[in-house]
């Protein structure tokens, strides 16, 4: 596992020199030794004498050793030669394989030489294996294996450090055209699957953010078109299997089909809290567990299954069909994200910073910052107003023009703590100026748990990324308002689940993109009347919010107001493709 630098194909990380040079780095390998000998366990060894901070560098995130034996039986079953492990770590998978199978032999990569000097005294210079200190990724090997399996390091994007496109290298190699946005477990799943020979098999764990995530697309369809996946398990958010990382976790069973020969069905098991693994298994081997309510397993058809641009909720749950009177949030508004300053505590300031500094008012924008400075589900300028009494960050400076002797102090400031070098501001024309936002009639919170909130900001106040802003296509604050009421019902948050990204422990998340899949009642086939009773129900709802009551009677209530607007402009879809019928 490791994260590359940029030192010709072998490429060195900058930590790895700085922080494992000489005594420090054989220092390190004799307390992993001594750990070993004492708790016969390499990962928990490689956990305790090597720090947090190296492993999250190098996106190490080990398998328990449950999980590696379901990943290594399923290899197993075609009795492989040769094996590849690609980021090896300490060793699990080798170590679990070669006691099924004796005859075995494998190829184990890794790029910290750390992690292979650890394997090597994990697995004992065993004659079977060859350990390999390399970048997977600029591996130039390119013979075929019988098998691979594999937890690819887990790297965001912007964690490498290429001094080339990887992006570009590895999609032209398997012929897809992949986001740079992609987290590099990605750029794993491809080179594998490139390796294997006809008949092979891989099993991969990895996040389980890609079935939800935008970069992921393009995996599903290369996956999908070319008949590798043949099941796909997903641990639900309840379930993290990753020590030291809040996220989901995924396998992926893949074997390599016959040249043009597709899948005529792919099984997903999703996998809730609390099922046990031999349910987990008995699943992956097509025996019979309905009867266990702690999994779902389906077998979808794979076109059908693309149709699906999030997967979470149709792992747990199936296809949903589209409802009568209702369209996607796309038609009726468009979104962005929330002010991006690049250092919140410099630029979004409260009232007596702003008077300390003496910033003047036509560089200042009313502006909220954090979710928890907003209580109901309506902002009013009253509440702006309360915020500001109690001395919140509530103003963003926004420096337009030539700044005065205050300003230009206050701005001498920031480059003291070398804020103009930081990557946002970097790239601004001034780094002091900042993107232009309208202020939107709706936010959504970007974060939630038990739901999304949705909030009808009548005070026009802007906002920072705590919120992405939602701009309604049909212009007034009723709208807005009965817009606002229906993306906080029940009815609507229900099939939003779809749509939603669920990190580890429940976090539920949306992108701005994310937001326009929502299914929302047609409110442009509606009466004023409808609006009126949806704009009402939300006040209500605000404040029910406000003063702590209890909000299931008001949810209710919205949400049979809300099924009847769907309804109404169910009719009236209906009423008006009977009289194009007509025309025609």
């Amino acid at each position: 596992m490791g994260k590359p630098g940029t030192k010709s194909d072998r490429l060195e990380s900058v930590l790895l020199k700085a922080d494992f040079d000489g005594n420090t780095f054989e220092s390190t390998v004799q307390a992993f030794r001594r750990e070993l000998a004492a708790c016969q366990d390499a990962e928990q060894a490689y956990r305790k004498t090597v720090s947090l901070e190296r492993r999250k560098h190098f996106g190490q995130f080990f398998t328990p050793e449950s999980i590696a034996r379901l990943m290594a039986e399923w290899i197993a079953e075609v009795q492989p030669n040769l094996v590849l492990d690609p980021a090896i770590g300490p060793g699990v998978f080798v170590r679990v394989i070669r006691e099924m199978l004796p005859n075995t032999r494998f190829i184990g990569l890794d790029i910290d030489e750390l992690a292979i000097r650890a394997a090597r005294l994990v697995l004992e210079d065993d004659s079977r294996i060859v350990l390999d200190q390399h970048d997977f990724l600029t591996w130039p090997d390119e013979r075929l294996f019988d098998a691979a399996i594999a937890n690819p390091p887990y790297l965001r994007h912007h964690d490498l450090n290429y001094g080339f496109d990887v992006f570009q290298l590895v999609g032209t190699k398997n012929h897809v055209r992949l986001s740079k946005l992609s987290n590099v477990y990605v750029l794993f799943i491809l080179e594998i699957c490139r390796r294997l020979r006809v008949g092979a098999r891989a099993a991969v764990i990895v996040p389980g953010e890609w079935v939800n995530a935008n970069f992921g697309d393009k995996l599903k369809l290369w996956l999908i078109s070319r008949g590798l996946l043949h099941t796909l398990v997903y641990f639900s958010h309840a379930s993290t299997q990753f020590e030291d990382a809040l996220t989901t976790a995924s396998i992926l069973f893949l074997e390599r089909p016959q040249i043009n020969r597709g899948r005529e069905k792919i099984r997903t098991i999703f996998v809730h809290d609390g099922c046990a693994l031999e349910v987990v298994k008995a699943a992956l081997h097509g025996r019979d567990v309905e009867q266990d309510g702690n999994v779902v397993v389906q077998d979808f058809d794979p076109e059908r299954l693309l149709t699906e641009k999030k997967w979470n909720h149709v792992l747990a749950h199936g296809h949903t069909e589209f409802m009568p009177g209702y369209v996607k949030l796309l038609e009726l508004a468009d979104t962005r994200r929330g002010i991006a300053t690049g250092c919140n505590s410099y630029f979004h300031l409260a009232p007596s910073s702003v008077k300390t500094h003496r910033l003047r008012a036509a560089n200042l924008t009313p502006c909220i910052g954090r979710a928890t400075d907003v209580a109901g589900t309506i902002f009013t300028q009253q509440d702006f107003e309360a915020l500001v009494a109690r001395d919140s960050r509530t103003y963003l400076f926004d420096m337009r023009g030539e700044p005065d002797d205050a300003e230009r102090q206050y701005i001498e400031q920031g480059m003291a703590g070398k804020l103009h070098d930081r990557y946002l501001c970097a790239a601004r024309d001034k780094w002091y100026e900042m993107e232009k936002r309208l202020p939107s009639p709706i936010w959504a919170a970007v974060f939630g748990r038990s739901g999304l909130r949705f909030v009808h900001n009548s005070a026009g106040i802007a906002n920072l990324t705590t919120f992405h802003c939602v701009y309604p296509k049909i212009s007034g604050a009723r709208f807005a308002a009965a817009l606002t009421a229906c993306l906080n019902s029940r009815v609507v948050q229900n099939r939003a689940k779809r749509q939603h990204r669920v990190y580890g422990g429940g976090l539920l998340k949306f992108e701005p993109k994310d937001l326009l899949d929502i299914e929302v009642p047609d409110l442009r086939e509606v009466s004023d009347e409808t609006l009126d009773r949806l704009c009402k129900v939300l006040a209500t709802l605000d404040e029910q919010m406000r003063i702590g009551a209890d909000l299931a009677p008001i949810v209710s209530k919205l949400d049979v107001f809300v099924q009847e607007a769907a309804d109404e402009a169910a009719l009236a879809q209906q009423q008006s493709a009977k009289c194009v019928a007509v025309q025609a």
